[in-house]
């Protein structure tokens, strides 16, 4: 069973879009899905309209709780609280607490596949744990001169942990927010492509999409009101190759 984190260590590249997106195809597949929104601020758990929110706290604390409702058929959550950033202060420096997120978890792959985690866009314990937890790491990045910056400081975050011994997976790094109308954006996704190299997503890209706004205010994945965009498709690209069995299951 797999744990699927979705990290920048920059706001505003298509994170939580991503997160959502991924979990509603595969609710669409049938199969069981976790969300896990890690962020103070709690876009994901407002995105889906989750019962309760908490549950993410509660997990690191090392509280059994039972995930919750949204209001996407198919997609449990536990959701985000102010509490988190509470965790981010006052734990940080606790012995084996960047270890927490995946100790909690083990009950729950038993249960769910893929467990999805979405992710502050800062340096810190949250963030730290998801990475630790990780069976797959997937890094938005918009296509924009000033994103790569985010995308250096994630991709130097995770060499660190594996130089200490963390068994983070290599970044598959998803280019977002592509205005193809803009040459900067195409010059972005070339040093992209040159500086990362295989660790693009060679599967398509995320471009601007007004129906990405849509979605998030109509509290729906993307691939359930858009299903045939560009979008879309690249997203579901993306599932299978996390996801191989889910070809089968389409």
């Amino acid at each position: 069973m797999s744990v699927w984190t979705v990290a920048n260590q920059k706001g505003g590249v298509g994170k939580t879009t991503t997160a959502v997106t991924l979990a509603g195809i595969a609710a669409e597949r049938g199969f069981p899905c976790l969300l896990i929104d890690l962020d103070p601020h709690a876009s994901a758990t407002h995105y889906l309209r989750a019962e309760a929110a908490g549950g993410a706290e509660a997990l690191l604390r090392g509280t059994p709780t039972e995930p919750c409702a949204t209001a996407v058929p198919g997609i449990r959550m536990l959701g985000a609280s102010a509490g988190l950033a509470a965790i981010e202060r006052q734990q940080g420096a606790a012995q084996g607490m960047g270890r927490r997120l995946a100790q909690g978890l083990a009950p729950l792959r038993t249960r769910f596949d893929p467990i999805i985690l979405d992710t502050p866009p800062m340096l810190g314990t949250l963030l730290v744990n998801a990475l630790a937890a990780a069976d797959a790491l997937i890094v938005p990045v918009q296509t924009d001169p000033l994103a790569l910056h985010g995308l250096e400081g994630l991709m130097r975050t995770v060499e660190m942990m594996r130089k200490a011994g963390a068994g983070v997976p290599e970044p598959i790094i998803l280019p977002t927010l592509m205005d193809r109308r803009v040459r900067i954006s195409h010059e972005t996704l070339a040093e992209m492509r040159k500086r990362w190299g295989a660790a693009v997503f060679d599967g398509g890209v995320v471009p601007m999409d007004t129906r990405i706004r849509e979605a998030a205010r109509d509290g729906r994945p993307l691939n359930t009101c858009a299903p045939y965009r560009h979008a879309t498709a690249t997203y579901e690209a993306l599932f299978e190759r996390l996801h191989p069995s889910s070809s089968e299951a389409a």
